[in-house]
């Protein structure tokens, strides 16, 4: 069985044309990204901006000097992971491929007036790529040497974002 992991991109704020959660892959593995979530972690007061994010795969891709994430084994035996780099905010680099467009609103989620717009604060409804386990006819976002997975963000800028990638490492 391939080896599981999630990269955790905490509290990234929000700017235009910003890289809001990547992982290139640097060797000779074959990395596939399962799923991958956005949570609105805003706790203070913001006017509701609404942002286009991408979910993209760049080839030849380059992460530039962004802020390092160190993804988490789901089982603590796992191999440990080489030559992937996880970040964001870097400068990034390389051709991308657009497979899905979010809209998405950053006002802060409250939880005595929720409306239908901040309804991704419940887990299961934050998954925006979901290429699971059990389809099989359904190939997972596959990433290989110096490709690279990615959320970014198109437009808009206010609020801050977790993002989340679990992806398996088929070369463990």
């Amino acid at each position: 069985m391939a080896s599981t992991f999630t990269a955790l991109y905490q509290a990234v704020a929000f700017a235009n044309t910003k890289n809001m959660g990547a992982l290139l892959n640097g060797g000779a593995r074959v990395l596939r990204l399962r799923r991958i979530g956005i949570l609105n972690i805003q706790t203070a007061t913001v006017t509701g901006v609404i942002c286009l994010l991408d979910v993209r795969r760049y080839t030849s891709g380059t992460l530039g000097s962004s802020t390092s994430v160190t993804p988490v084994a789901h089982d603590t035996t796992n191999n440990a992971l080489t030559s992937v780099t996880c970040g964001y905010a870097g400068t990034i680099g390389g051709s991308a491929s657009q497979f899905r467009r979010i809209i998405w609103s950053s006002d802060e989620p409250k939880l005595t007036t929720a409306q239908n717009n901040e309804w991704e604060c419940i887990v299961p409804l934050n998954i925006i790529w979901d290429c699971g386990y059990g389809d099989a006819n359904c190939q997972p976002l596959t990433v290989r040497q110096t490709e690279m997975g990615m959320v970014y963000n198109t437009s808009g800028a206010a609020g801050l974002l977790d993002t989340w990638i679990e992806f398996t490492d088929e070369a463990s």
